[in-house]
């Protein structure tokens, strides 16, 4: 470009240096013309002033027009899976606008960097502290490109272009799983590198070739978009007698109607004291959807975070050994549930239902043994209350109260044999008002996820919580959402 607009300046020199000299020449041979060849030197520099001026915008202008670079922030979203949360997609605002015929999956390629606990450590002869984390690298395959709003909605011609990516059971999570801990946290970092695919181009507002981007890889999850969240407030905080306990918190519609409280605990991994852990973690966002809120026609949900573990029976932090006692959290809990009632007075008292999964499903029964009157029903799903430490007169206070148990026999988290089928005898035994929902396995029900073998992808035996936010769980033909809509004191 820059040879280009030499030549025609230079073209332009010529010219007018040839027009000078003609001019000069016939003035030479009369003399009174001395005036008329002041006049046309300088009409010359003028004019060579103003092509200069005009060369030196047209020039301006290509450079504009080809911007070959353009700079990038970006902010993901983040969607709650079965398995738990994934980045689908990254929105990507650029510092000028992009043509949108000109953007398309294949134009980017994309790597996820991100804190992850090292299981190679666990490798037998590993020489490596398995307590340190690492950092992995994978690479995401990118399903759909367009330009789009500040939200990832599709549009014209934009500053934003958003990044559709590949995600599964096993790539995707923001999330990072200490073994040692025991729970989930948001990785950090977690860092996406978007560039342009090789030999990929865009094309920039005005029409010109954009060569490369230069993205900001860093990701704050804090500035996420959480469609599923859109109408949870996740900054909720109780302070109890004892402990402070985050939540989380949906309210259905106000139509001035009396509605259903649902409770929903945590599985041990999803503690702490960020509810976008306890919300994602196990896929409670299915309790916020139109499917389950129809069902129910409108429901609060109450989802509580416990600070360590539920199961935590003394101030010593020891959680996993827990024989059958109640947990240090039990009071609290219970305080913090009155309060939510309190303050929201279109909940009816009479059809406040409480359930969880594995440590949640042990608060579960922790709390309905202690408060039996309290609840219309509950759901305790692959519940780790040890059987060994329930008492007869426990058994006896919550015969009567509608309870639906979801386990899977290969579950070897917690063994069903000690906890779910020994209590379930006793109950049955004083004809209990119980339902069970029991599966061989956890696998993926939806044809998307497939194992090694070609079959369906297989779950941890101990995720059979995954069948009842899938609506799954059934009892001689009684679907369990349907069964919770029902239950009144």
């Amino acid at each position: 470009m820059k040879k280009k607009t030499i030549a025609t300046f230079l073209s332009g020199a010529i010219a007018l240096g040839v027009v000078a000299c003609s001019v000069a020449s016939a003035k030479t041979n009369d003399q009174p013309g001395d005036t008329m060849v002041t006049d046309s030197a300088a009409t010359e520099a003028v004019t060579t002033q103003e092509i200069a001026k005009e060369q030196e915008k047209e020039q301006e202008k290509e450079e504009e027009n080809v911007s070959s670079v353009l700079q990038g922030s970006q902010k993901v979203v983040v969607v709650g899976q079965d398995w738990g949360p994934a980045v689908t997609k990254t929105i990507v605002k650029f510092d000028g606008k992009v043509k949108a015929d000109s953007v398309s999956a294949e134009d980017f390629a994309v790597v996820e960097t991100k804190e992850s606990f090292n299981w190679m450590a666990l490798a037998q002869g590993s020489t490596e502290d398995p307590t340190k984390h690492i950092e992995a690298d994978t690479e995401r395959k990118v399903l759909g490109a367009y330009t789009c709003d500040e939200n990832g909605e599709k549009s014209e011609d934009s500053e934003y272009v958003a990044i559709e990516l590949e995600y599964s059971p096993d790539a995707g999570s923001p999330f990072c799983y200490d073994l040692f801990m025991g729970n989930n946290t948001i990785c950090k970092p977690y860092n996406l590198t978007v560039t342009l695919a090789e030999g990929a181009t865009l094309a920039n507002g005005e029409g010109g070739e954009v060569t490369e981007v230069n993205i900001a890889k860093e990701i704050n999850f804090d500035e996420a978009v959480y469609p599923q969240l859109a109408k949870t407030d996740v900054t909720c905080v109780f302070q109890g007698e004892k402990f402070k306990l985050n939540y989380a918190s949906f309210e259905p519609e106000d139509d001035g109607a009396k509605h259903p409280l649902v409770i929903w605990l945590h599985g041990a991994g999803e503690g702490g004291n960020d509810p976008r852990l306890n919300t994602l973690g196990n896929e409670v966002t299915a309790l916020y959807s139109d499917e389950f809120q129809e069902v129910m026609g409108g429901a609060f949900v109450l989802a509580p975070q416990c600070p360590t573990f539920w199961m935590q029976y003394d101030e010593e932090g020891n959680w996993s050994d827990n024989k059958g006692t109640d947990s240090i959290y039990l009071t609290d809990l219970k305080a913090l549930i009155d309060d939510y009632v309190v303050n929201h007075e279109n909940v009816d008292t009479d059809r406040i239902i409480i359930g969880g999964c594995s440590n949640g499903g042990y608060m579960t029964m922790d709390m309905i043994m202690n408060y039996p009157d309290f609840f219309a029903a509950a759901y305790p799903i692959c519940e780790a209350y040890a059987d060994a430490g329930i008492k007869d007169e426990q058994i006896e206070a919550i015969k009567d109260l509608p309870t639906w148990f979801v386990y899977a026999k290969n579950d070897t988290t917690v063994d069903p044999k000690m906890f779910e089928e020994p209590t379930l005898a006793r109950l049955k035994a004083v004809n209990a008002n119980v339902h069970t929902s029991v599966f061989e396995d956890v696998h993926d029900t939806t044809d998307t996820y497939k194992g090694q073998d070609g079959n369906a992808y297989q779950f941890m035996g101990h995720w059979s919580w995954i069948y009842f936010f899938n609506n799954q769980c059934e009892d001689n033909g009684l679907n369990m959402w349907q069964w919770m809509s029902e239950q009144h004191r």
